[in-house]
């Protein structure tokens, strides 16, 4: 992977595009920046839920539920923060050797992300795309699900999980659109703002 660091992300004419195939399908998915952010609002809400329901079923594990004063709170979240590069350098890596990965960030929005023209099969997209959050949120969450409670400082491992998991929003909404909109065998290629995807010759 080479990274290539582009600076503050200020509109979709800064986005490389891809010299896509003839057939090219685009996905169906929001045309800009402020539908992207409301669709992925929405996914990160679905998956906070489902943690926390996950969350409830295993007290019994812990011993119950003490969740920890303020403090804690916002170390974990603060920690999380910590977290913003290293999420966008592993969805990086999983587009392979010699891909061009370009990292963008725009600080308004507290966010950075990466793009890459290299087309990738959907099986690699739906892995791409949930590997961040798995190691950063979902993992450190189930952590925290069957360790005993051990203080309110151990909850700063659930807070922080909680924040990782809710900055996947758009990852989660991607693997969506994999799962419903690819066929099996297609490969998918980000070209500017959007995704497409194509049955490879």
């Amino acid at each position: 992977m080479k990274l290539i660091y582009r600076g503050r992300y200020t509109g979709e004419s800064q986005l490389p595009r891809a010299d896509l195939p003839p057939g090219a399908v685009p996905f169906r998915e929001p045309a800009d920046t402020a539908a992207l952010n409301l669709a992925a609002m929405k996914w990160s809400l679905l998956a906070l839920a489902a943690a926390a329901a996950l969350g409830v079923v295993t007290i019994p594990l812990r011993g119950g539920l003490v969740l920890g004063a303020g403090f804690w709170f916002m170390a974990g979240f603060a920690a999380s923060f910590l977290t913003l590069l290293p999420h966008e350098l592993l969805h990086g890596l999983c587009f392979g050797r010699g891909a061009e990965v370009h990292l963008f960030v725009s600080p308004k929005d507290l966010m950075a992300f990466v793009v890459c023209t290299k087309p990738i099969s959907r099986g690699r997209f739906i892995f791409m795309s949930l590997l961040p959050n798995l190691v950063f949120g979902w993992l450190p969450f189930l952590v925290w699900c069957v360790t005993p409670y051990a203080g309110t400082g151990s909850d700063v491992l659930l807070w922080f999980s909680f924040c990782c998991i809710s900055f996947g929003g758009g990852d989660y909404m991607n693997v969506w659109n994999a799962l419903r909109q690819m066929p099996r065998g297609s490969v998918q290629q980000i070209s500017g703002f959007h995704s497409y995807w194509y049955m490879p010759r």
